[in-house]
């Protein structure tokens, strides 16, 4: 058994809190993901009927908590990929998942064995700290492009815990 540790439980958190949403939403069939290989994978039938959202962490920033400290307290710079099936779709999700996610949720320790999750530990709240949403503008017509390109946009948020890591 594995525990994860800060990053994982960080984007298993928000992957399982917009599962949630969504299906309280009225949002039906929305792959959510953690790479964009697993979008890719989604077949093309299952994909023009609901679309799919890929959830990821990539840079983290550690600031000092204090000087002289090795203490810090870590801001995570979540992606989240809207990968809808025309304009309306994409403007109305990411609307959806700013209105959502603009109050933070909550944070959950996950311990796994091998990709079954064994237990869920809820510990505190992920902040969300700033949300900047704007389309992804390819160079070529979106007939050109990739089913799944063609109605992109990015939600970027700067998250914390609101607590310092030793």
């Amino acid at each position: 058994m594995a525990t994860y540790r800060t990053s994982r439980n960080i984007e298993a958190s928000i992957i399982e809190y917009i599962q949630s949403q969504l299906t309280l939403g009225g949002w039906s069939n929305i792959s959510v993901v953690k790479s964009f290989q697993r979008v890719y994978e989604i077949p093309l039938d299952t994909f023009t009927k609901s679309g799919a959202l890929c959830v990821r962490i990539e840079n983290t920033s550690n600031l000092p908590a204090e000087i002289g400290d090795t203490a810090t307290r870590i801001q995570p710079l979540v992606f989240i990929d809207v990968f809808a099936v025309n304009d309306g779709q994409r403007l109305d999700l990411k609307d959806f998942l700013v209105s959502i996610l603009k109050a933070g949720l909550p944070y959950t320790e996950y311990v796994v064995n091998g990709n079954t999750i064994t237990s869920r530990t809820p510990n505190g709240r992920i902040r969300i700290t700033k949300i900047d949403d704007k389309p992804v503008l390819f160079t070529k017509d979106k007939s050109a492009l990739a089913v799944y390109d063609r109605y992109r946009h990015l939600l970027t948020l700067i998250v914390s815990l609101g607590r310092v890591e030793a």
